[in-house]
């Protein structure tokens, strides 16, 4: 069966960490993190609102067929993530699929449908029939590209004025470009965090994630599953001497378990932890600075 739903001293550990004055230099250590990551370029596209669905991912919020709105599958279970080889893969909430698509700044054609892959026998009769509506549109003819209420938001819409509504669920680049944090919240409230601009991410698509602290570069897992990512521990991948107090407070840090976070298009990216009392959220942005 398809799965539709895939502590605070996390929180304060890391600000610490992140909050405390640069250390010693680098050691020599085999794929260690540069002080200055290379800046992420993006791959140039169509423009207009076309030229936005590249490279990001895009959630199914509804679908609207004759004046009728239908609400998508719950948690992400529909989606559309458009790639810069002419291909559009993504889910109809009961089938995976991945077609051609031509993709211009203002229409989508989506091709055939490449995957070979069946509904879900386990899916409900509800879910079954939003997608076959959906697939409907989608794959129908030519589709016009507008905005719905901002750069967030998109709808694809037919000549009978169906249309299918979407929402940024993971933003352009982001998988393999350097993501710096900017602060973090810790119940809602902001943490200035002097040493950012030292402390970077990179995620990449097989599940891994590498980047900077203030005082070591680190690896570890950061896997992403519909509109969620679970990070785990992280482990130093140089070994770089700092102050007895920034050292506990790194081991500390990186012995932590795992956590889930919802992920956020703001339009850059969060991580917002939504179960635990500390309601602890990273804020990320684009790494824009000179290597």
């Amino acid at each position: 069966m398809r799965m539709y739903r895939t502590g605070a001293v996390l929180g304060a550990l890391l600000v610490a960490l992140l909050t405390a004055n640069a250390c010693s230099l680098w050691a020599e250590s085999e794929g260690k993190a540069p002080d200055r990551p290379t800046p992420w370029t993006m791959p140039t596209g169509p423009g207009g609102w076309g030229g936005r669905l590249l490279g990001a991912r895009w959630r199914v919020d509804w679908i609207t067929v004759d004046g009728r709105s239908i609400g998508a599958p719950p948690d992400a279970g529909a989606w559309i993530e458009f790639g810069y080889d002419s291909t559009v893969v993504g889910d109809y909430g009961c089938t995976p699929f991945k077609s051609s698509a031509t993709l211009t700044a203002t229409t989508l054609t989506v091709g055939t449908d490449m995957s070979g892959a069946t509904p879900d026998d386990a899916c409900p009769a509800k879910e079954r029939a939003f997608e076959q509506r959906m697939r409907k549109i989608v794959t129908g003819g030519p589709l016009a590209v507008a905005k719905r209420v901002d750069t967030l938001s998109i709808t694809l819409k037919n000549q009978r004025g169906d249309y299918v509504a979407l929402q940024m669920m993971r933003p352009q680049g982001l998988f393999g470009a350097p993501w710096k944090i900017e602060y973090l919240d810790v119940d809602d409230t902001p943490i200035d965090m002097e040493a950012r601009k030292e402390v970077y991410f990179v995620f990449h698509r097989d599940g891994t994630v590498t980047g900077k602290g203030v005082c070591n570069g680190f690896k570890g897992r950061a896997v992403f599953a519909g509109q969620h990512v679970t990070l785990y521990p992280l482990t130093r991948t140089t070994h770089r001497t700092c102050s007895r107090k920034i050292m506990s407070q790194e081991d500390r840090l990186f012995d932590q378990g795992p956590r889930t976070f919802w992920v956020a298009a703001t339009p850059d990216i969060s991580f917002v932890d939504r179960t635990s009392p500390d309601g602890l959220t990273y804020n990320f942005s684009r790494w824009t600075g000179t290597p």
